[in-house]
């Protein structure tokens, strides 16, 4: 999939860690000037509390909202080493726009690749998030979307690079809209796709730059999907649809008369489609894809007859997915990002042949936001490592020579030492090879102690975890602990098998896998199998309380980020986009029987270790009802529970005061709740 990440994906930042933008506050955060009353306790308070409707959020009191503020400026020297992202060039190539969280929430910024050195410019002022900035096609303004608490509704507006003219252009109706196009063949046109909430259908809409007249629903689709780009006439547009996360077809929009053709696969095959541009003159589509197979492949389709002209597979990373496509409108390079599962490689190919000329020279990370100049002598993309923050570097299309642009300094992480990431295949419950990333601080002398673990499990479930920067893991490991991170079967980035792995009935595998790397965690002499955490977000949430409730003596406590707690219910308030494409994934929302089978709420009275467990309260796709129910289960067993929900946020953690506060308080939990000592 790409940055929008279509299904149901820990999205936004989580934690910052995947190097996008970063965080926002949570009502439940209280004063760490709050005198202490007496030693930290993880009994629940004494409350009435209702059957039906919202639980209560926890607010922490005493000793315990004493540490949380001592952790909390612990927390604020890790995120104030902020992430930049989303990087969009000028067309003469001499800005760059990039969403930061610098200022405690993802605003854009503006950049002078020419001038590394130079400070950032912060171009929008707004009290919400901001994303995907682009330039308007003669480089006087930016256009960006940006949403109210995280809910996801996103509007486009326009602003001027001297960061003047603010305006919205889609003030009307309330719509999840994509990121817009602008061509430089017709600079006074938006082409965007979006969808209603409850609705599964995608519509494509054509709207002026300047405002002022309706936008224009030109195309809908029946299934859910989004638009992947636009030719420079902005008269044809390649929308992906999608059936499950791994089956997709491509379609070619007629902007003018709204007709629409399937393009790839041809009918009666199945594949899924990653991205796909127009070269410049519009006489080729590039298709990135796994053409049903396990390989990842680009291919280069004559547009009119759509015979194929070309095929790129690469040599070293066969079942990566290519999960992005660069095409500037100029020049004869393009340029792809190949998601390995544990890491990105970004390759540079000659337009014509598809043979590789260059790879980017980046250190050993992951990133995203790949991007082309216009004039395509270089790409941009965002690009972290396990001890560097995500950076916008500028890759140089003939050398592949990268540079960040700008260059910037993170005084707040002096003294925190290095962190040593390794990444290790070991063998599941049936003998599937399950890759893993091991986040230790450097030097950790073997065998000299054991440590308490933090299995953190991915979002998705068609997502991975890449070696890369994450506040999570710099702040929990500061704090004590190793941090583990599992790409489990459903993962990508190995393959078009071990993606579809967990499908349906194989769900109960997966959770299987969790099992296996908390068994194999314990069996290591640095890991204290009596401080085993298990942690996660979205999907990864669901995988958490699967995992307390299925192998409720290897885990000591959980970690609960926005996670599905009864798929039945979860089905019904989703997004109608999600329940669409979930049908294959997850399973028919018919079956209501094997829905319950594979929820947390068939087990969850084997639940009895403490949990802390994170909402947003205007989450679309986990709606905080699912948070609800887990806590409401745990209250009335009195198991030890933690509830935290950030009320301006959504399947989100993106304020400032969000992610510390919950850094802070799932900290403070865990020392309490596995008898820590404090770091």
């Amino acid at each position: 999939m790409n940055e929008r990440a279509l299904l149901f994906v820990w999205s936004s930042v989580l934690l910052a860690s995947c190097g996008g933008s970063p965080p926002e506050p949570a009502k439940t955060t209280t004063s760490a000037s709050t005198p202490p009353a007496s030693a930290p306790s993880l009994a629940p308070p004494a409350r009435s509390e209702p059957t039906s409707g919202p639980v209560a959020a926890d607010v922490p009191s005493g000793a315990s909202a004493q540490r949380d503020g001592v952790l909390v400026s612990d927390a604020e020297r890790i995120v104030a080493a902020f992430t930049n992202g989303q990087p969009s060039l000028s067309p003469d190539g001499k800005k760059v726009v990039f969403r930061s969280n610098r200022d405690g929430l993802p605003q854009l910024y503006l950049g002078d690749p020419a001038k590394p050195e130079a400070p950032a410019v912060r171009l929008t002022k707004t009290t919400e998030r901001t994303v995907r900035g682009t330039f308007s096609a003669d480089g006087k303004s930016v256009i960006f979307l940006s949403d109210r608490g995280a809910d996801e509704n996103f509007s486009i507006f326009r602003i001027g690079v001297d960061g003047s003219g603010l305006t919205e252009l889609t003030p009307g109706e309330s719509l999840h809209r994509d990121a817009p196009f602008v061509s430089d063949g017709a600079p006074d046109t938006l082409v965007y796709s979006a969808r209603k909430n409850e609705e599964p259908t995608v519509r494509v809409y054509v709207q002026s730059i300047k405002g002022g007249a309706p936008p224009k629903s030109v195309y809908t689709d029946s299934l859910p999907g989004e638009l992947l780009a636009v030719d420079r006439t902005a008269k044809r547009a390649l929308l992906n649809r999608y059936v499950s996360s791994s089956q997709t077809t491509l379609g070619l929009v007629d902007l003018v008369t709204g007709k629409a053709k399937t393009i790839y696969p041809a009918e009666g095959k199945s594949a899924v489609i990653w991205a796909a541009a127009f070269s410049g003159d519009g006489k080729t589509l590039f298709v990135a894809t796994d053409a049903g197979s396990e390989v990842g492949t680009l291919l280069a389709l004559d547009a009119a007859s759509l015979a194929e002209r070309g095929r790129f597979v690469d040599a070293s990373l066969k079942t990566a997915a290519i999960d992005e496509l660069a095409v500037p409108r100029k020049g004869d390079r393009l340029a792809i990002r190949l998601n390995a599962g544990n890491r990105s490689v970004v390759r540079i190919l000659d337009a014509k042949t598809l043979k590789p000329v260059a790879d980017a020279k980046l250190p050993l990370g992951s990133g995203a936001g790949l991007v082309a100049g216009q004039d395509g002598k270089s790409f941009a993309l965002h690009w972290s490592t396990p001890n560097q923050p995500a950076d916008i570097f500028v890759v140089q299309a003939r050398t592949g020579e990268a540079r960040t642009a700008p260059k910037e300094a993170r005084p707040t992480l002096a003294g925190l030492g290095e962190l040593e990431a390794t990444v290790q295949t070991i063998p599941s419950f049936d003998g599937t090879p399950l890759p893993l990333n091991v986040y230790k601080p450097k030097g950790l002398a073997a065998g000299s102690k054991k440590y308490p673990v933090l299995v953190s499990v991915h979002g998705g479930p068609s997502e991975s975890s890449p070696v890369r920067w994450s506040n999570q893991v710099r702040f929990y490991t500061s704090h004590g602990f190793i941090v583990v991170e599992p790409n489990i079967r459903g993962s990508t980035g190995f393959g078009r098998a071990y993606e579809q792995a967990d499908d349906g009935p194989k769900r109960m595998d997966a959770v299987k896998d969790i099992e296996a790397v908390g068994k194999w965690v314990v069996s290591n002499p640095w890991a204290d199998p009596a401080r085993l955490v298990l942690l996660g977000g979205s999907y990864g949430g669901y995988m958490t309380l699967m995992g307390l409730a299925h192998h409720p003596t290897l885990w000591k406590a959980g970690v609960d980020l926005v996670g599905v707690y009864d798929w039945r219910t979860l089905m019904r308030t989703t997004s109608g986009e999600i329940r669409a494409v979930f049908q294959k994934e997850i399973g028919p929302e018919t079956d209501s029987a094997f829905l319950a089978s594979i929820s947390p709420s068939s087990r969850v009275d084997s639940i009895a270790v403490p949990l802390f467990v994170y909402a947003g309260a205007n989450d679309p796709r986990v709606v905080r009802a699912e948070s609800d129910q887990i806590v409401r289960s745990l209250r009335t067993r009195k198991v030890p529970v933690e509830y935290m929900v950030a009320e301006n946020e959504g399947h989100s953690l993106d304020r400032k005061e969000t992610i510390t506060s919950f850094l802070a308080r799932s900290t403070r939990f865990l020392e309490d709740a596995l008898k820590l000592e404090k770091q």
